[in-house]
């Protein structure tokens, strides 16, 4: 079973999405981190196939988390979610780092088809 790891240092958003995910039948196991600082260490532990990234995250932020992570495993896939306009937000970000941009306020329409687009990917690789 593939397993997906929420980063969000918004304890009620974490939950939110983890809940979301759930009703919607996303068939994966669902780990959480607080911190990119947690994330990076959870990714060297448990290598989910999918990781769900906050932008703006105390300490370590979201880019600094992600693009460790994609040095430690390079074969996840990173959708960053961000309440800031995507224009702004991605240029911030390595090439090949992030494999989406999500916007919170789009997250119940665009999380479980991009999601289902990288587990079925991976499924028919």
């Amino acid at each position: 079973m593939p397993t997906i790891l929420i980063v969000e240092d918004h304890k009620d958003f974490r939950q939110a999405v983890c809940n979301f995910l759930q009703v919607s039948h996303v068939d994966a196991d669902i780990l959480e981190a607080s911190s990119g600082e947690e994330a990076v260490a959870t990714v060297q532990e448990n290598k989910p196939q999918i990781i769900l990234m906050d932008f703006w995250l105390k300490g370590m932020n979201g880019v600094e988390a992600a693009t460790q992570i994609k040095a430690i495993l390079p074969e996840c896939s990173i959708i960053m979610l961000t309440m800031f306009d995507i224009k702004d937000v991605e240029p911030l970000a390595g090439q090949g780092v992030i494999k989406e941009f999500i916007n919170k306020s789009d997250l119940c329409d665009n999380l479980v088809p991009s999601i289902n687009k990288i587990l079925n990917k991976a499924g028919g690789e």
